[in-house]
């Protein structure tokens, strides 16, 4: 199987400066064993502060990376520095990939009484695992085919939300998992909760309240078990919140029932408030106390455009996200009118567009667009939709206007560019690859203003240079750029303010090693000296890495012996540190 396009520039994307920095610090050290490929599937072991390694799993996909995960508790944007060196392992040594055939491509050739006795094996290996199947057999039961779904409405049999129940406390009563285990019972339970999601768009919200609940209940008596530094836990009862508003609006519910589910979600709002979360359900209990029938709803979906459906003059926080769970449910069961007024009235604009597309009504679409769209991200997600939906001249129009307002325009400039010269735009092409670059000054979209402007290149290229000279971005793209333009100074004068990231720093050092050994040095040493001054055991390896480049600086300008004289000083300060002397000796070699 060939293997899914994935480039250090994604990577660099994907992660913050110094998880990337890290990361490869991590890769350096070859602290990622045991990598494997099923498919487009990728899991690994990374060795970090832990005594167990942390277990890495990824989905690659066409453009990169669909999804990664990691046992860690990183939680603070970006992915970690486990995953940053997972992926630096894969595409930097393929040859330390084991290829190892997907779970479909190993059962095909079975016949179902092998595949019977397989499964009754593992079931009896791993009891737990007769709860899931349990679980998946009661939904599979229970969720309309799609023809059904597409019908008029039916009454569904209610499911035995026990199956449910038995596996939330199998994940969190799991005595595998220790205090640390909070971010992989957060994913184990978002699984579980995901199981409502058919139940949810068949229109059958009972069943997914039953499911819901079941796994709510337990998560709540048992959360506060974990730790929640990152707020891993605590966040996903707002993804709770969300999932029962949507059930809530997809149930026909009497009165009684949404008055009953009030005082449930409340109750349990008021369990989380002295741990920290106090409104992650206010989405749910609204959508429960005003239901469809709430009179200022009902007039602004019969047409009354001008109503006000919130009373506070400053409508609260969730009311962006509850208008677009009614849209949602409102647009399955077909009622297009209520859906365009309501979408209208609370400044939906790309959700009003789109359906005006998807009713055939494409001018009226991109009229009401223009006028109403106010950040660059509104307009990339109307125009992705109309490129998807074949109006390639449309999506390059509103996505052109988009570089016109506010917000961060980067992720919609790249999109437009290379859709641009896709459709033969150079003109609209370059204007994006120069709005990209003016957003995140990197050497990628540097380099993607230099392919397209061709010609025009030797007039263009001072301006960006002059731009990032002035940009106070603090990423390593500045240094990027400085490199492959062959302008050394500015180089090292970006890499030696204090916010350059590591990495950045090393880019420079390898380039300049032997023109410029004294900075070289200087770099290395107070790099190296800094982890070892501060005793920083579990970074030794990195200190000695900082020596090596500033070994080969010696060597290099001739200096041998101020090497050895600096080197056996180096030994003698840390005779005690049995570790790192160790590490220091291999030095002289």
């Amino acid at each position: 199987m060939s293997a899914p396009k994935l480039t250090e520039a994604t990577i660099r994307r994907l992660a913050s400066d110094r998880s990337f920095s890290r990361g490869e610090e991590y890769y350096n050290s070859g602290a990622v064993s045991d990598l494997v490929r099923r498919g487009n599937s990728l899991q690994a072991q990374v060795e970090g502060s832990q005594y167990e390694p942390y277990n890495v799993a990824v989905e690659l996909d066409a453009g990169g990376v669909a999804w990664a995960s990691c046992t860690c508790p990183y939680e603070f944007g970006g992915y970690c520095k486990h995953i940053v060196a997972v992926l630096l392992t894969y595409i930097r040594e393929p040859d330390r990939v084991i290829e190892r055939r997907q779970a479909s491509e190993l059962l095909a050739g079975l016949r179902q009484d092998e595949l019977l006795e397989l499964l009754t094996r593992l079931l009896s290996e791993h009891p737990r695992l007769i709860d899931w199947i349990e679980m998946q057999l009661a939904a599979r039961a229970a969720v309309p085919s799609p023809d059904a779904a597409a019908g008029p409405r039916q009454r569904h049999a209610l499911i035995d939300p026990s199956s449910f129940r038995r596996q939330a406390q199998s994940v969190m009563t799991d005595s595998s998992r220790d205090y640390w285990a909070g971010n992989s019972v957060v994913d184990e339970m978002r699984k579980l909760a995901d199981q409502a999601r058919p139940f949810i768009e068949a229109g059958d919200g009972r069943n997914a309240l039953l499911i819901l609940e079941a796994i709510t209940s337990t998560y709540i008596d048992y959360w506060t078990e974990f730790d929640d530094s990152d707020g891993d836990l605590s966040d996903f009862f707002e993804e709770l919140g969300k999932l029962f508003a949507e059930a809530i609006l997809s149930a026909d519910l009497s009165p009684e029932e949404r008055k009953e589910w009030v005082e449930r979600l409340w109750a349990w709002q008021e369990e989380l408030k002295d741990y920290g979360p106090d409104r992650e359900f206010c989405v749910a209990v609204t959508a429960a106390e005003q239901g469809w029938d709430y009179p200022p709803l009902q007039r602004v979906m019969q047409g009354h455009i001008g109503e006000r459906i919130w009373e506070e003059e400053v409508p609260p926080w969730y009311a962006c996200g509850l208008t677009e769970l009614r849209l949602d449910v409102l647009e399955r069961q077909g009622k297009v009118n209520e859906y365009l007024n309501l979408a209208r009235a609370e400044h939906q604009t790309v959700k009003y567009a789109t359906m005006l597309v998807k009713l055939g009504r494409s001018r009226e679409a991109m009229e009401y667009a223009l006028e109403h769209l106010v950040v660059s991200d509104q307009a990339l997600a109307l125009a992705k939709f109309l490129r998807e939906h074949n109006l390639p001249i449309d999506a390059l129009r509103i996505a052109e206007y988009g570089l016109m307002l506010g917000g961060v325009k980067n992720n919609l400039a790249r999109w437009l560019r290379d859709f641009a010269v896709e459709m033969g735009r150079t003109d609209l092409a370059l204007e994006a690859a120069r709005a990209a670059f003016a957003d995140n000054t990197s050497l990628e979209d540097y380099l993607a203003v230099q392919a397209i402007a061709e010609e025009e290149w030797p007039a263009i290229k001072p301006e960006l240079l002059e731009l990032i000279a002035a940009s106070r971005h603090h990423g390593s793209g500045k240094v990027d750029i400085y490199l492959h333009e062959g302008m050394i100074d500015e180089a090292i004068k970006e890499a030696d303010r204090s916010y350059t990231s590591y990495i950045a720093v090393e880019r420079v050092i390898d380039a300049v090693w032997q023109t410029h050994p004294d900075w070289v040095i200087q770099q290395c040493r107070r790099h190296a000296e800094s982890i070892m001054d501060e005793g920083k055991s579990k970074y030794y390896h990195r200190a000695v890495h900082w020596l090596e480049k500033a070994r080969r600086s010696y060597l290099a300008s001739g200096r041998a012996d101020e090497w050895s004289k600096y080197l056996e000083g180096l030994i003698a300060q840390h005779a005690r540190k049995r570790a790192l002397r160790s590490a220091l000796e291999g030095l002289r070699r």
